[in-house]
């Protein structure tokens, strides 16, 4: 079913994909591993082929020379650290309800933890487009009030149009990856389901082991997320049963692929399981952006890719973008 009105999780896949395969420690401290950096200033064709690499090894991988300046990145981030250091009752006047658009407060956006806690995090969602529809995601976004924050509705605005304009580019590289024109996914993309959201990870250490975490383990149901971080660690990717730390890195964006891709490409991309563990008593944020495919997008695994799904979660080949997200949310 569909979240409800007043209270729209941040859920991802189903639940049986939330969790490690069995006989694996969920716990187990993150070992090292090698992500893939991708420069996106190089020709597409070498970019796609190191693409390729990593969403069938890990799912996740850096970008770098990316086009959007540290400049909007740090104004970005001191708008949001100004705005959750708002008093409670100003941000919970702008709470998210059935429209996912608006304040999540600390707790109240769970990935399914397999504990049953809150996450230790709050957050806000801004979409890329309004609405009137009643339909899921479909809504008018809120801000706050101009007097109180000034300049953050267009420093959000110019933030979501550049870190559009990168996932449109991996986009292509997911297409010349998969051995298809650049611009195959152009048509099912020109009005996305997308949003940016930067989320707060309030001052106290997570344990895993006692399911205190920054965020549970969990995909993303979408198609693919760019990531903009602090220079606080945290994230963490769950490959060949280990946890494995994503550390950030100095101008780049971390990428990973959504449950969508997973599905588009039968499997053969992965959507990988993540999650957020902050060892230290100290704040963290950041400021993903979630590209999913048009409303009535026809998800068709049978044109994108001949190879057989070898995953549970492709049990059907042909699907819109709103009933994937809504089963996916289910």
């Amino acid at each position: 079913m569909l979240p409800s009105q007043d209270d729209a999780t941040w859920t991802s896949a189903p639940a049986d994909r939330m969790q490690p395969p069995a006989g694996r420690n969920c716990n187990k401290s993150a070992v090292p591993l090698q992500v893939s950096v991708i420069d996106m200033a190089q020709p597409e064709p070498a970019a796609a082929a190191q693409l390729r690499e990593a969403c069938t090894t890990t799912g996740f991988f850096y970008v770098s020379n990316h086009g959007v300046s540290d400049d909007l990145v740090q104004r970005q981030f001191a708008q949001w650290h100004q705005f959750f250091n708002l008093p409670e009752c100003t941000k919970l006047a702008l709470k998210a309800g059935k429209s996912n658009r608006g304040y999540y407060p600390v707790g109240a956006g769970s990935a399914k933890n397999p504990f049953g806690l809150g996450d230790r995090k709050e957050g806000f969602n801004i979409y890329g487009f309004e609405s009137d529809l009643d339909l899921p995601f479909h809504g008018r976004n809120v801000w706050p009030d101009e007097a109180v924050l000034q300049g953050f509705k267009a420093t959000m605005l110019q933030y979501y149009d550049a870190m559009h304009a990168v996932a449109d580019r991996v986009l292509r590289l997911i297409a010349l990856a998969l051995d298809l024109p650049a611009d195959w996914f152009a048509d099912k993309f020109d009005k996305p389901a997308a949003n940016i959201r930067c989320v707060h990870y309030v001052e106290d250490a997570n344990d895993p082991d006692k399911g205190i975490f920054g965020v549970g383990a969990h995909t993303d149901w979408g198609m693919l997320t760019v990531l903009a971080t602090d220079d606080v660690p945290g994230l963490q990717i769950h490959v060949n049963g280990e946890w494995v730390d994503v550390p950030p890195r100095n101008g780049t964006f971390i990428v990973n692929l959504g449950d969508m891709t997973h599905r588009w490409t039968n499997g053969r991309f992965r959507s990988t399981l993540h999650r957020v563990v902050k060892r230290d008593s100290c704040e963290r944020y950041s400021s993903p952006f979630f590209l999913a495919p048009n409303w009535d997008a026809k998800i068709d695994s049978t044109e994108a890719t001949q190879r057989r799904c070898e995953s549970d979660l492709c049990n059907q080949t042909v699907g819109s973008a709103s009933q994937y997200s809504i089963r996916s949310r289910a």
